[in-house]
């Protein structure tokens, strides 16, 4: 029993990580209805960026974390204006997109193989004093309690943001048909490239924590976790911010009592295996979401 909760607990923890990344990931799919590979890279270069200013400059992880959002969101958004939005006019835009994303991917991945040297890199330990609390039976850290904390407040934020805000609404509208948007006097490209900002803003943070968590820093750790966050969005559900953090959830549950249970090597199969139900069974996800036009 001990272990069951004990596993429950680290399958949250890692849940909310997941859930993390694949808000952001879901965000662009949301905006612009493409499969924005180079996302991934976004997050190995946040783990990077991460293991520069804690392992070189010395930088405690929470003070690190903020340069890291900011950076990764740049990079993401430079993503979107320099591989997708002049291609947003053409007739086949969503094929020529994912294969201009996919050209991304291929590029920064190659830039955080450079910028790693080919080998695998550890964070600082003393980024961040990670001391064990105990709940009963059940063992948790002070990173974990960061890492949970962290990801809900943004999570929470973000849709906070999208459905009380005009800024919300705006991106709401353009999700829905960017034409319309444009004729309501919306700037589709600053909402568009905000979204990215946003969507490489979380998936930087994520990435920090999974480099503290585990320790270990490559050139395609964000293609590792790619079809998780890909899974997460499935299961919650496509637009939907709390979809993808039950998505992500339950994603993180799955892997921990799997590799608890059956060994690390069933993790990716179990997750892909949840993945295949639900696109066969229920393919809305656990939250259906209807993007519909508001008023701005």
């Amino acid at each position: 029993m001990d272990f069951l909760l004990q596993q429950a607990v680290n399958g949250l923890v890692l849940g909310s990580v997941y859930a993390l990344y694949a808000s952001g990931f879901g965000l662009v799919m949301a905006n612009l209805r493409i499969f924005h590979v180079a996302h991934a890279a976004v997050f190995t270069l946040g783990a990077v960026l991460a293991w520069d200013l804690t392992s070189h400059l010395g930088w405690p992880l929470p003070i690190a974390l903020p340069v890291v959002a900011v950076g990764a969101g740049l990079v993401n958004a430079a993503a979107y204006v320099l591989l997708i939005r002049h291609l947003l006019g053409r007739r086949d835009w969503e094929l020529a997109a994912f294969i201009s994303s996919m050209g991304g991917l291929i590029a920064l991945t190659e830039l955080a193989h450079i910028r790693l040297k080919g080998s695998i890199a550890r964070m600082a330990p003393d980024a961040f004093p990670i001391k064990p609390l105990s709940l009963g039976p059940v063992r948790i850290t002070t990173l974990h309690l960061l890492m949970v904390m962290l990801a809900l407040v943004m999570i929470g934020a973000t849709g906070w943001i999208l459905a009380r805000t005009q800024i919300g609404r705006e991106v709401r509208t353009v999700a829905f048909d960017r034409r319309t948007a444009a004729l309501l006097a919306i700037d589709v490209d600053r909402v568009s490239a905000g979204v990215f900002f946003v969507s490489g803003a979380m998936a930087g943070v994520a990435a920090s924590f999974v480099a503290m968590a585990f320790n270990v820093i490559s050139a395609d750790l964000g293609s590792a976790y790619l079809v998780i966050a890909l899974a997460a969005m499935v299961v919650g559900g496509f637009g939907s911010v709390g979809g993808m953090l039950a998505g992500g959830l339950l994603i993180g549950l799955a892997s921990t009592f799997t590799t608890g249970y059956l060994g690390s090597s069933y993790r990716d199969l179990v997750v892909f295996a949840l993945l295949l139900v639900f696109l066969v069974l229920r393919p809305q996800g656990l939250f259906r979401t209807r993007i519909e036009p508001t008023r701005v």
